[in-house]
């Protein structure tokens, strides 16, 4: 059962598919907390929106290092022996900068991206400069990301 390393070009296609991340954030308190988060990935950076205040928020102020996380799950493997059980997976981890984006128009490109993964499907309007006023973009600029696998050969 062995454990595959996926290339950084794998890894940026994988995050176009999976429906959710966790966001781990550490502020002053140095307390660390991950949060679930919709997201998007656009131009090399992770976008995620969320409300006008809130604990992430207050930690990405205080410390932008942040850290992004996708993954799934597979198969499970059943042995008579507590060390022979397994498990197919599939993880991938981004470390970077967080920043609360402050340009309405990098805003509205977080937004339109974040909307073309959840809502193509959909009809519905542009955001008016308004609507960008009432929400928040966090943006990740990415310095490092490394995926692993593990697939049990059939």
């Amino acid at each position: 059962m062995p454990i595959q390393w996926l290339s950084e070009e794998k890894c940026k296609n994988m995050l176009y598919y999976q429906v959710y991340g966790r966001l781990a954030t550490v502020g002053k308190d140095n307390v660390p907390y991950i949060t679930p988060v919709n997201y998007a990935y656009s131009d090399d950076a992770i976008y995620i929106h969320c409300g006008m205040k809130g604990r992430k928020l207050n930690n990405i102020k205080e410390n932008p290092i942040v850290c992004f996380e996708i993954s799934a799950s597979g198969n499970l493997y059943v042995s008579n022996k507590a060390c022979g059980f397994g498990m197919d997976y599939w993880s991938i981890l981004i470390s970077g900068r967080a920043e609360i984006v402050q340009s309405m128009d990098i805003k509205r490109l977080g937004l339109n991206a974040i909307m073309e993964k959840y809502g193509s499907q959909f009809e519905y309007s542009d955001f008016t400069d308004d609507d960008l006023t009432t929400v928040n973009i966090i943006k990740i600029h990415i310095e490092n990301i490394s995926g692993k696998t593990r697939i049990t050969p059939q």
